[in-house]
């Protein structure tokens, strides 16, 4: 293993981080929608000082490792430059994300790498870490107006008012998601600061489905995200699952995108949800793009404080 230095990440480094992030996804899959503001964006949500560490090589970040979540389990996710491939970097990385999560009261930690990069993969299971999910961003690009949405009877659409909408909407969407594997809420707070104070927060880009006065299902969108417009939840509550609901929130989604010009849309999916929502959105013409290998590892006693990774 080289000797390059690991440091936490700062926001100077971002266009560097992101061109890490993208000329790796591109290497694996051909292709990326990786941007500098997208990683800007997952910044915001992150601790740079104590969340973040870049791996230099001289003037060059060639590596980078992120807390994503704290919670049980904690997440974490780390990408080397395919230039610097075959130096230890990787391991590096992810030796010292399970360390300082370890260190940091962590007892069981998940670690997702892109699922085309079978060195990572087998990086992992070297390490002690088990395949427990894999998520697939999924794309469409539209080349004519969408069909209109069709509802089912009783439900109406109405526009997103934060100042009148906002806890409720926030209520049905993590009581929507309760059931789905490995689910994480998020307090009211936390939520308005994710999607209602990001700057590319677009209500109009929302939609709220009420069934008289009760919220019966949504969708969370904005545009100019990872390529395109970018759909972070659709979601519809247990009573009003089953009777065409999903695919007509796709179809609102897909029109609402193209009125504001962003043909390009994409989203992200639990490939082994049995919701069937992946059916749901080949049908509509999504096709995958690209994948995320989620791993899981137990941890034991924290060790001793490192300097750094």
């Amino acid at each position: 293993m080289d000797h390059a230095a690991c440091t936490p990440a700062a926001a100077a480094d971002a266009a560097a981080v992101a061109e890490v992030v993208a000329a790796l996804e591109a290497a694996l899959y051909g292709q990326t929608t990786f941007s500098q503001a997208d990683l800007e964006e997952e910044w915001s949500e992150v601790d740079l000082q104590h969340d973040a560490w870049v791996v230099r090589d001289g003037d060059h970040v060639v590596g980078y490792g992120v807390v994503r979540e704290r919670g049980d389990p904690w997440r974490v996710e780390a990408y080397v430059h395919p230039h610097a491939h075959g130096r230890g970097i990787g391991t590096r990385l992810a030796t010292w994300l399970e360390e300082d999560a370890a260190r940091r009261g962590a007892r069981r930690l998940q670690n997702g790498v892109l699922e085309a990069d079978r060195a990572a993969r087998d990086l992992l299971e070297s390490l002690g870490y088990g395949s427990v999910r894999v998520f697939r961003e999924m794309r469409v690009e539209l080349e004519a107006p969408p069909p209109a949405p069709r509802w089912p009877d009783g439900l109406r659409v109405v526009a997103f008012d934060p100042d009148r909408d906002a806890r409720e909407f926030h209520a049905a969407h993590q009581e929507a998601f309760a059931d789905h594997w490995d689910y994480r809420p998020r307090e009211f707070a936390t939520w308005c600061k994710r999607h209602l104070e990001s700057e590319h927060f677009d209500p109009t880009l929302w939609c709220v489905v009420r069934a008289g006065e009760e919220i019966a299902a949504g969708t969370i969108c904005t545009g100019e995200t990872y390529g395109g417009g970018f759909v972070h939840a659709l979601f519809t509550r247990r009573p009003w699952r089953r009777q065409g609901v999903g695919a007509a929130l796709l179809a609102d989604t897909f029109g609402r995108f193209w009125e504001c010009g962003e043909p390009a849309i994409g989203l992200g999916v639990d490939a082994a949800s049995d919701t069937g929502a992946f059916r749901l959105y080949e049908r509509a013409g999504m096709s995958p793009t690209l994948g995320w290998a989620l791993y899981e590892k137990a941890l034991g006693a924290p060790a001793a404080p490192e300097a750094d990774c």
